[in-house]
């Protein structure tokens, strides 16, 4: 579901660049330093992005995990936790190719 949900996206929006796909989405993109547990997080009350600067994972890896999430959530994708995770993974393999 996550490549099929990423190849939707791609046509819809024309890019595999996953920083233009945020700016041509308004994504809201922050990046702050926190303890490394997380590694980003997608609010959707005002659709912003969070990224850890004390990740030890690349930023675009993550920047793509989360956009997963914010379209998994734009279009209304109904799954439990894990199986949303597994979803937003798969989706940034996709940008991240």
């Amino acid at each position: 579901m996550g490549k099929e949900l990423a190849e939707s996206v791609f046509k819809q929006f024309g890019t595999r660049s996953i920083l233009q796909l945020c700016q041509i989405a308004q994504i809201n993109v922050r990046y702050e330093k926190w303890y490394p547990t997380t590694l980003g997080e997608f609010d959707r009350k005002n659709n912003t992005i969070c990224l850890n600067l004390n990740a030890k994972v690349p930023q675009s890896q993550i920047l793509a995990h989360e956009v997963g999430h914010y379209f998994i959530h734009q279009k209304n994708i109904q799954l439990s936790r894990a199986e949303e995770e597994i979803v937003a993974s798969t989706f940034a393999e996709y940008f991240q190719e």
